[in-house]
């Protein structure tokens, strides 16, 4: 049994297999870019489980083949993605902190020259600090202080958004069969708009259909929304309905006139995550 452990092709085959974790940080880091990652209700524990296991696990494969060639570049690699994991899920740490822990024990254990692990290191460190300094500046600068809430049926009745309006109506309007244009292909929502002002009620428009759902989590679009209109104020809601396809009608309810928008979603926004709108 020591012989086989010891044998060098059993760890060049670790050492392969190992890239099957790198290759899936890759697609996570990818996907996290592209859609917002959500754990599904009641699989947090779960999540998290099968997700450090699976690190850990592969964080003894990589020790085990850390004298291997493959193994030392993964082991220089690991940094530089799971730092655009980092960037891509800040307020979601539990994306990122199994990956970036066996990053960052590879990176000290596998076996390369000290001089370029030194300047990989001092390369890898400003990266991080500069890239989560620039993100919190960029995301001060750009971003906005303003607290939007969806009003729908997941609003918790605990929340001080929820006395604010009258849920029923809310309701009766943020509907599934409401809410979606008749060719299944967009959805309207509408925000509670906290802000420094008196507030503002918004009617967004965003794409359906185009999450991918999985055991423990949902993969859902980001980066497009058009917004269609808003009211000033807080309280009260539109009353709104697609007309056709593309054609949202609303109106406020002390008003008797509708109102048509003509609705076209617009391109991705890549930038979202560091509050570019």
């Amino acid at each position: 049994m020591k012989d086989i452990f010891n044998n060098v092709w059993v760890k060049r085959g670790v050492a392969v297999f190992n890239l099957i974790y790198t290759a899936m940080i890759t697609i996570l880091t990818i996907a996290t870019f592209l859609y917002k990652l959500e754990i599904n209700d009641g699989a947090e524990a779960a999540f998290f489980t099968v997700y450090f296991i699976i690190s850990a696990l592969f964080l003894a494969f990589m020790l085990y083949s850390k004298d291997t060639i493959i193994t030392r570049i993964n082991g220089m690699l690991l940094l530089p993605i799971v730092f655009f994991l980092v960037l891509f899920n800040m307020g979601n740490v539990i994306i990122f902190v199994p990956p970036l822990i066996v990053a960052i024990i590879m990176f000290f254990y596998c076996r390369v020259p000290e001089k370029l692990k030194v300047l990989l290191g001092t390369i890898y460190l400003l990266m991080y600090i500069v890239g989560i300094f620039a993100y919190f500046v960029l995301n001060m600068l750009l971003g906005s202080s303003a607290v939007e809430t969806k009003l729908d049926a997941e609003l918790s009745p605990n929340s001080e958004v929820y006395a604010m309006y009258d849920m029923d109506y809310v309701l009766s309007i943020t509907n599934d069969a409401n809410t979606i244009s008749p060719d299944g292909k967009m959805k309207f929502y509408i925000c509670d708009v906290r802000n420094k002002q008196d507030g503002q009620v918004i009617i967004y428009v965003e794409p359906y259909g185009e999450d991918k759902h999985f055991n423990f989590f949902t993969l859902r679009q980001k980066g497009i929304k058009r917004k269609v209109k808003f009211y000033p104020g807080r309280g009260e809601i539109p009353e709104v309905f697609w007309t056709d396809n593309n054609t949202l009608t609303y109106k406020m309810p002390d008003s008797t006139e509708y109102r048509n928008s003509y609705v076209t979603l617009p391109k991705k926004n890549y930038f979202e995550f560091i509050g570019v709108y």
